[in-house]
């Protein structure tokens, strides 16, 4: 009777262990999760005005965290429910997909490589790449970069479009907007290659710079999302967000508080 019971406990205590695994292995529901703690986790940059940055009082703020608070009410009937994560370029695939954040919304362009990596959203916004030098400066055109000292930031895609258009310029790279800009106003390079947006930010904040007027690519902006299959339901309500938002007109409220005569 003792061995029974001593080989029954075994066998309960191996069964016990085996759903354990399973159970522990069963992958949550990125929408369930998120409506069952009220909290949606999104990545924003915090150092690309417009978009994101950090105000005087420590508050993140932009046209990015407006869109995130906008989604975030969407979906859980609250903009409070929103956690707010600042990522950069380098960073932000890797914070998504090792679960850091839930969602990116992270002035974003969507390129082929990236989204083999993650999965886009419909986009919320268009920005184009341009040139920002200092007003005393020669440079009128892309083909004035060709053997001049250009800025671009690292894990963006203004690399790429700096190397296909101009393949004679002395590259630059720096991890944030407020690095590459003190090397321009420092002279150690001669211009920045960015999206206009960014570069609108930098303007705000600064006299004696410019950006010319011809734009060299058309970047779209959109909300990235994990690619496995739990995340199905989230992508899903993020899209109904961001149509909701254009049917409504919110993202050109959004666009007027924040970037407002972009192209004047």
């Amino acid at each position: 009777m003792k061995n029974l019971t001593l080989f029954t406990g075994c066998l309960l205590f191996c069964f016990l262990v085996f759903c354990g695994c399973t159970f522990g292995e069963k992958k949550e529901n990125a929408l369930t999760h998120a409506i069952l703690i009220n909290k949606i986790t999104i990545g924003v940059k915090c150092d690309s005005k417009p978009f994101g940055f950090i105000d005087n009082q420590g508050n993140i703020q932009g046209f990015d965290v407006d869109i995130a608070k906008n989604i975030t009410n969407l979906i859980l009937g609250d903009e409070n429910s929103l956690e707010l994560v600042c990522v950069s370029a380098q960073s932000r695939i890797a914070d998504l997909n090792s679960k850091k954040v839930d969602l990116l919304v992270a002035a974003m362009s969507i390129t082929d490589n990236r989204a083999n990596v993650v999965r886009f959203s419909t986009p919320y916004y268009i920005a184009g790449q341009a040139i920002m030098t200092k007003n005393n400066s020669k440079i009128a055109a892309l083909s004035d970069l060709n053997k001049a000292n250009v800025g671009f930031i690292l894990g963006t895609t203004s690399e790429r479009t700096i190397r296909n258009l101009a393949p004679a310029a002395n590259l630059r790279a720096s991890k944030t907007y407020f690095e590459i800009f003190e090397l321009l106003k420092d002279d150690e390079i001669d211009a920045i290659l960015a999206d206009d947006s960014i570069l609108y930010g930098i303007l705000m904040d600064n006299n004696g710079y410019k950006i010319l007027p011809k734009r060299y690519t058309r970047e779209y902006y959109a909300v990235a999302t994990r690619q496995n299959k739990e995340s199905n339901e989230l992508f899903e309500e993020v899209n109904n967000a961001i149509n909701i938002m254009q049917q409504r007109g919110i993202i050109n409220e959004i666009k007027a508080k924040w970037i407002p005569n972009l192209h004047s």
